[in-house]
């Protein structure tokens, strides 16, 4: 999801020198290399030496390449393949081997694209610092996170798949910031000491080390990628093989770019190759989601089975799978695995595409250079990379978009043609008539960008009371929903009927109470236009020390391999908490069960749920805020989070979205304990000290108390100094969910 590398397009100046050493090179002669792509669209024509190394001026492959033993393909006889390689071989690879095999690989990038006197000019030296420290190339979140949830740390990260320390390190450093990583143990630190958490370790060096830009993707359909910059800016085909004009590339073999070229161009298909992974967006974001696993651990010898797919789902077609090993394959998954419909008998797609998706938007038309790069400093949550909101183009109520991010960065199209460096011009604009239009990038495409001004303005021909009504009550400053309260309630006093035309939606007599006590909305725009969210329910993980793993971490064998088994995947089962920002958004399941079996066959720790840093472990273990990126025009109905006021029965939508779960999705551990899944806050409405079950009292107008049963990995983002902390909603905006009944919108 990475926007332009703009210096690499023409950062480099064009010398008389460079062209001559160009053309003494004999790697591209007619016997090699000779028709093999430009790496480069413009700036200097570079050798292939000056990024691979070798002899330029040798006339056997012999002396004119780095001098290797060791290749990432089987089609190199007689070198080691190293195939999924641990941290530590990669470790031992000779810089200028790795330098020869990519010259964009992070250990040796300082030396060729981020050069600061590479062909006669200075290239991508801030870019490529930059981004090494992201958590894409660190991990260091995703370990924290993972060590969070398992109770072997706290949320602030400890590792990295590689070590990090900042040399310029201010004396005042943003809350999130990190300067120091140590690399990650492939054996559990002495430090732990719960019992639990020691045995669960081996997760880390067996699936958490498997996914970043420090190694290659997997040669499987859809998951292959190269390291370093050219994970993104070298593009691959699904089947990862190569269709260079290269002659000497091998056409047949998996674990290829596509051709010897870099591009800002960059496809949502090669972004998907990394953001596939569990409840992936990349997914999402096309309409389409993963199925359930009906079995549950069944086949681990649990009690638990997951919920059934809808009968009349639609399968996603063939034609988006691989031919692999004589099977249709995606992302890890043979087909039919993965759905696009719910029903294909009602004519409705219940799982429809993100609206930008579908018009033609790409990951790089939003996401842009300071998300794909870095700020220059490591940050201890993905979450906190990110600055592109919706109101960036959008506006909010009372605002027009600004046309740029949180951390001011616009929206540019590196626009270098070949042997130029060539104008980045503006993406997003405001016209002359005041409208605001977006050029996407990898068609030249137009598409007019609305501003939630003119929905809200009755003047404006795009007016819609039911925009301006919701957006000013869930997102408008404090003055912002007042005014719109108080013309509610006079209007309600002098003409009840005129009232309920010019705010459709709320109910006969409504009138808003505590005007006066207004404050500043804190709902995220795709709190409601994201009409569908995917969650999860329930995941056992088994380790099993009659088997045998290879660590990720070290290379070493031994005993403790671990399997995951899933519940069940929700198309639409909406829960509500608080992000890093203070700002109230979807939250996504990680409920986590345990389970490890000795040597000997005995269950010494029988599905239990973890226990977190913060020492919760309740229903599960963590809920955390995510963008599912399923964006519609017309959001989700109001009755998908507060009660109805025409008596329909949505209780159990209603107290899934506030946390107070419904029962239907449930975990049976091996003491017995029954789980609610979707429960993330439990309330002791009959003051016994105990959690009561909602679904039995009826929706309740005000809760005597709420326990918090789950966390979240996430943390406040730098400069937020007061609000709630990410997590589940908290009894006061429980409380105003719950008072306020609305009209549904639609059947």
């Amino acid at each position: 999801m990475l926007l332009s590398l703009i210096a690499l397009l023409g950062g480099c100046e064009t010398t008389q020198a460079t062209t001559a050493r160009a053309q003494v090179e004999s790697c591209n002669q007619s016997q090699c290399h000779a028709a093999v792509e430009q790496i480069h669209y413009g700036g200097p024509a570079l050798r292939c030496v000056d990024c691979h190394g070798g002899d330029p001026n040798a006339l056997t492959k012999e002396g004119a390449h780095v001098t290797v033993n060791v290749s990432f393909n089987p089609s190199s006889p007689g070198l080691h393949i190293l195939t999924d390689p641990p941290l530590v071989d990669l470790a031992q690879v000779p810089t200028a081997v790795i330098q020869f095999l990519n010259p964009s690989d992070y250990r040796v990038v300082q030396n060729t694209c981020g050069s600061t006197t590479l062909a006669g000019g200075g290239c991508h030296s801030i870019i490529s610092n930059n981004s090494m420290l992201l958590n894409r190339a660190t991990l260091a979140g995703q370990l924290a996170g993972g060590g969070f949830i398992a109770g072997t740390q706290g949320k602030t990260p400890q590792f990295g798949v590689v070590p990090v320390q900042d040399p310029f390190v201010p004396p005042e450093l943003p809350p999130g910031t990190v300067t120091h990583l140590e690399p990650l143990p492939a054996q559990v630190p002495d430090s732990v000491t719960s019992t639990l958490a020691r045995a669960y370790y081996p997760v880390y060096e067996q699936l958490c080390a498997e996914c970043h830009l420090e190694r290659e993707g997997q040669k499987i359909p859809g998951r292959y990628y190269l390291t370093g910059c050219s994970g993104c800016h070298m593009t691959t085909s699904d089947d990862s093989r190569s269709a260079s004009t290269d002659p000497t590339q091998n056409k047949e073999e998996a674990g290829h770019p596509m051709r010897h070229r870099f591009t800002n161009l960059i496809p949502d298909s090669q972004c998907a190759h990394c953001h596939i992974s569990h409840l992936g967006r990349s997914l999402l974001t096309r309409g389409v989601r993963e199925r359930s696993e009906p079995d549950g651990d069944t086949l681990a010898g649990g009690k638990n089975k997951g919920a059934a797919d809808p009968v009349n789902a639609v399968p996603w077609g063939k034609s988006n799978y691989m031919k692999f090993k004589g099977m249709l394959w995606e992302y890890g998954k043979p087909w039919p695995y993965f759905l696009e419909d719910e029903d294909g008998t009602n004519g409705t797609d219940e799982t429809p595409p993100d609206i930008h998706t579908a018009k033609g938007l790409a990951c790089i038309d939003c996401h842009n250079m300071r998300e794909a790069h870095g700020s220059g400093r490591a940050q201890a949550r993905m979450d906190q990379e990110l600055d592109v909101r919706c109101q960036s183009c959008h506006g909010r109520p009372g605002q027009k978009g600004k046309l740029m991010s949180d951390a001011s960065i616009t929206f540019d199209q590196a626009g270098t043609a070949l042997g130029t460096d060539g104008p980045n011009p503006q993406t997003v604009k405001t016209l002359g008539d005041g409208s605001v239009q977006q050029r996407d990038k990898l068609t030249g495409g137009l598409h007019p960008v609305t501003q939630i001004t003119d929905r809200q303005d009755k003047k404006q021909a795009l007016y819609n009371p039911r925009t301006r009504m919701g957006c000013q009550l869930h997102a408008g400053t404090a003055a912002v929903r007042q005014a719109l309260k108080a013309e509610v309630n006079a209007l309600a006093a002098k003409d009840p009927v005129e009232m309920q035309k010019q705010f459709p939606g709320l109910p006969p007599n409504f009138t808003f109470t505590e005007v006066a006590q207004e404050t500043d909305g804190r709902t995220e725009c795709f709190a409601c236009h994201n009409t569908w969210t995917l969650n999860c329910y329930g995941c056992h993980m088994v380790r099993d020390d009659r088997e045998t793993y290879i660590s990720r971490v070290d290379g070493q064998k031994r005993a403790g391999a671990v399997k995951s088994y899933g519940l069940s995947v929700l198309a639409d089962a909406l829960a509500l908490g608080f992000n890093s920002r203070g700002h109230i958004q979807p939250l996504v399941g990680t409920s986590i069960f345990f389970t490890h079996i000795d040597a000997n066959g005995q269950k010494v720790i029988d599905a239990q749920p973890l226990t977190t840093g913060e020492g919760l472990t309740g229903e599960g273990n963590v809920h955390n805020p995510v963008h599912h990126h399923t964006v519609q025009k017309i959001p989700r109905d109001c009755t998908g989070c507060h009660p109805s006021a025409d008596g329909s029965s949505n209780t159990n939508a209603v107290l899934r979205a506030v946390g107070l779960g419904t029962g239907e999705f449930t975990f049976t551990d091996g003491a017995g304990k029954v789980h609610w899944l979707d429960r993330l806050l439990a309330g002791d409405y009959d003051g016994d000290g105990k959690p009561d079950d909602p679904t039995q009292l009826g929706l309740p107008n005000a809760l005597a108390g709420v326990q918090r049963l789950v966390g979240t990995t996430h943390m406040r983002q730098p400069g937020v100094v007061s609000g709630p902390q990410p997590g589940p909603l908290d009894l006061e905006t429980i409380n105003r969910v719950l008072m306020n009944k609305v009209v549904p919108q639609r059947p």
